[in-house]
C-alpha cells in the first residue's frame, strides 16, 4: 500500500504541476531524456478498431532548432496563420454578429500571425505526431492520448511544453506534408514544442473537484 501511496503522490504531483511553457532556453534537452518522453506517445490509446497496428498507424517527426526543416516548416505554418487570420477579419466584417463570439480567437490568431508562435521560435525540438485515418476516424482523439504522455512524461522530467495546435489544419497543406514525407489526406496530425524552460511555471491552483462533477 505504501509503494501505491507514493506513486499516487508522484503522478499527481506531475499532473497538477503540468503547465503550458511559453518561452525557452537555447538549451538542448539530452537524448536519453528525449527519447524516453517519445516513448511514452508510443503507450497511448490507438484506433485498434480500424485493423491497423500501432506501427502502421503512428509515427512521430521530430524536427530540431536551426535544421532546415525545421525553418520552413515554421515557415510554412506562419504563412497558414496569417492566411487564416486574413479570411476570418474578412467574415467577421461581413458577419459582425460572430464579433463577439469569436473575439478571443480572433486575438489570438491575429497576435500569433503578426508576432509568430514564441515556444516554436525557440523551443529545442518541434515534434509532430501523425495517425493513419481508418474507419472508425479517431485519429484526432489518439494523437491527444499521446500528446498528453509526452505531455506529463516532460513535465516530471522538468521540461517545458507547448501544444502547437495549429500544426492540425497542416494535413492538408501538400508542401509541409511533403516535408515530412506523408501523403495528405491519409494522416491527422498535431505538434508541440519541447524544450528547457527559461524558468519553471508555478503548480496550477487548486480546483475543487465538487464545482465540475454532477452525479448521476
Amino acid at each position: 500500500m505504501n509503494g501505491n501511496s507514493s506513486f499516487l503522490k508522484v503522478f499527481n504531483s506531475i499532473v497538477h504541476s503540468r503547465r503550458t511553457t511559453r518561452i525557452f532556453s537555447n538549451e538542448i534537452p539530452d537524448n536519453k531524456t528525449m527519447i524516453d518522453i517519445l516513448e511514452s506517445a508510443l503507450y497511448a490509446p490507438f484506433a485498434g478498431a480500424t485493423g491497423i497496428s500501432l506501427r502502421n498507424i503512428r509515427t512521430i517527426r521530430v524536427l530540431s532548432l536551426n535544421t532546415e526543416t525545421r525553418d520552413c516548416a515554421q515557415e510554412l505554418l506562419l504563412s497558414q496563420i496569417r492566411n487564416r487570420a486574413r479570411i476570418l477579419h474578412i467574415v467577421l466584417l461581413f458577419a459582425p454578429f460572430l464579433k463577439k463570439r469569436m473575439k478571443s480567437f480572433e486575438t489570438r490568431i491575429t497576435n500569433l500571425a503578426q508576432n509568430g508562435i514564441p515556444g516554436l521560435i525557440d523551443g529545442a525540438y518541434y515534434i509532430i505526431i501523425a495517425e493513419k485515418k481508418g474507419f472508425p476516424n479517431v485519429a484526432k482523439q489518439s494523437i491527444a492520448h499521446a500528446m498528453q504522455n509526452m505531455w506529463l512524461s516532460a513535465t516530471a522530467n522538468k521540461l517545458g511544453f507547448q501544444l502547437i495546435s495549429a500544426t492540425a489544419m497542416m494535413s492538408k497543406n501538400k508542401r509541409f506534408m511533403k516535408l515530412l514525407k506523408l501523403k495528405v489526406g491519409e494522416y491527422a496530425i498535431d505538434g508541440c514544442v519541447i524544450g528547457v524552460p527559461k524558468e519553471h511555471n508555478k503548480p496550477q491552483s487548486d480546483k475543487n473537484v465538487n464545482d465540475y462533477i454532477t452525479w448521476l
